[in-house]
């Protein structure tokens, strides 16, 4: 599709929300991701960029923090500017069972599918006073400024924060709020979610492991085409072999990952 860019919301620390309208809504659920490409970008950069998808239906969102050319440009559009966006794509976070409380787990621009589940869960009765337990929502970022839509996710969930600087909630890592929620809840039903940077969701995936916790994670990998052809988002198995992040995931059981060997 090309679709016009309707907003353009600029947050702290270089973080940006990019809203567009689809003459038909998107039929995306919560994990799937888009490849995006300014239309004027002409020759360079060349390939799309995957980006986690934080709303579908008739106003598809992303949420972007500038890291390099293809975000800055990204970042400097104006409403009007028209993107070619392949989506929705990939694999979608696995719903939890009625009885399991999930434990969302965000770093970063990795808030972006975690938001698009929670609302959904919210909506599915996953809230404060709801019928099903509420969904419990950790974010850590180095500091206050690297929180970004931490609001939206109060709003449907149980939030704590950490940042690695003291300047809001906990002072260190999210993994610190997991362990001691995991310590908690022994012996309850949880599905664990995360996404964030490798080290974070390492972690993460480990502390799940150890308590016996049901996992997924949605992966970030180089790519070129989001569609299973060109092959360049490979991540290694544990025993051998690779899953490939735009068909297999990007939402995947943690478990099928080698999260010591990265291959990007």
């Amino acid at each position: 599709m090309t679709l016009p860019l309707v907003r353009r919301d600029a947050l702290e620390a270089g973080y940006h929300v990019l809203h567009f309208q689809a003459e038909s809504p998107l039929a995306a659920e919560p994990g799937h991701f888009a490849m995006l490409r300014g239309a004027a970008w002409g020759k360079a950069p060349l390939l799309p960029r995957p980006m986690s998808l934080l709303t579908g239906g008739a106003r598809p969102s992303v949420l972007i923090k500038v890291v390099g050319e293809g975000t800055r440009l990204m970042a400097e559009a104006s409403p009007g500017s028209l993107f070619s966006i392949l989506a929705p794509l990939g694999r979608p976070w696995r719903l939890p069972e009625p009885n399991e409380i999930p434990v969302l787990v965000a770093g970063g621009v990795g808030v972006a599918p975690l938001i698009h589940l929670a609302e959904r869960l919210a909506a599915l009765g996953h809230r404060p006073a709801g019928d099903r337990p509420a969904v419990r929502a950790l974010y850590g970022g180095r500091r206050d400024a690297d929180l970004p839509l931490s609001d939206q996710l109060e709003a449907v969930g149980r939030l704590e924060v950490t940042t690695e600087d003291g300047s809001r909630g906990t002072q260190g890592r999210v993994t610190v709020l997991l362990e001691r929620l995991l310590a908690e809840h022994a012996g309850t039903p949880l599905r664990v979610y995360c996404c964030g940077p490798h080290g974070m969701m390492a972690a993460v995936a480990a502390l799940a492991a150890a308590a016996g916790v049901a996992c997924e994670a949605s992966l970030e990998a180089p790519m070129g085409c989001g569609y299973g052809v060109c092959l360049g988002c490979a991540v290694a198995r544990p025993g051998g072999g690779y899953l490939y992040t735009c068909v297999d995931g990007p939402c995947v059981s943690a478990a099928d990952v080698d999260w010591s060997a990265r291959v990007f």
